[in-house]
């Protein structure tokens, strides 16, 4: 283990060190199983850097990572293991809070308030369109370590992928065409309004879940499974 250790980079080293140091100020593990945690995390970073990926990617910061070892819950929750809903919902309200801070700031330098495409119905149901459609495609594409299959139907998986993308397309210029008698532009603060009750739906789901992570958390737990399904093939 201390021969990958020096391999890692300097991201990944500093990362590693401040996990050990929050892991041993935060928790009554043995000093076995804290070394025993810390060299998983080591071996899991290692594998991924390889491929490109992040520490931050995977874990988030290392308070995040140490949460993950110190609530049994919450690591043994994976990607697949949530509801569809539960992460749908997760997602779609992640975007209405960025489309509606957007929004509701660019209406504040508008010179035309009632500039089109920015109507609240076309963005609350482009935000549950593009949550729900990528949603189906992150767990469509994304392997489950239980059941990896060792890379069978792949091909039949990125026709999916492209359906998905032209729906997405389709349904996102066919929203934002909608007439204004149905669609209207709020004034920006409303949409600043609604960017926070979403930010109270959002924390509420995820308090109400226990999921975790960072701004669109399935793309994490995505990249936690792709890592777990690759060590499994090994």
């Amino acid at each position: 283990m201390s021969e990958k250790k020096h391999q890692l980079t300097k991201k990944n080293e500093d990362f590693i060190f401040r996990f050990k140091k929050l892991l041993l100020q935060n928790s009554k593990l043995s000093t076995e199983k804290v070394a025993e945690i810390t060299n998983e995390v080591e071996e899991q970073l290692y594998a991924a850097q390889g491929t490109g990926q992040t520490a931050a990617q995977i874990y988030g910061t290392p308070t995040q990572a140490v949460q993950q070892y110190l609530d049994p819950k919450k690591l043994a929750k994976k990607l697949h293991d949530y509801k569809f809903w539960t992460l749908a919902l997760d997602t779609s309200l992640a975007i209405l809070m960025l489309f509606c801070v957007v929004f509701g700031f660019s209406l504040f330098f508008s010179k035309n308030a009632n500039s089109q495409g920015a109507g609240i119905v076309s963005i609350l149901l482009i935000a549950a369109l593009g949550g729900t459609i990528y949603t189906e495609v992150v767990l469509k594409l994304t392997p489950d370590p239980k059941k990896v299959k060792n890379g069978k139907h792949k091909s039949r998986r990125w026709f999916y992928l492209i359906g998905a993308v032209a729906a997405w397309i389709v349904g996102f210029v066919v929203l934002g065409l909608l007439p204004q008698a149905i669609n209207p532009t709020l004034p920006p603060l409303a949409y600043i309004i609604f960017a926070v009750v979403a930010y109270g739906g959002f924390r509420w789901n995820r308090q109400y879940s226990g999921l975790s992570g960072g701004f669109l958390a399935i793309s994490q737990l995505s990249q936690q499974a792709r890592l777990e399904s690759a060590q499994v093939k090994k």
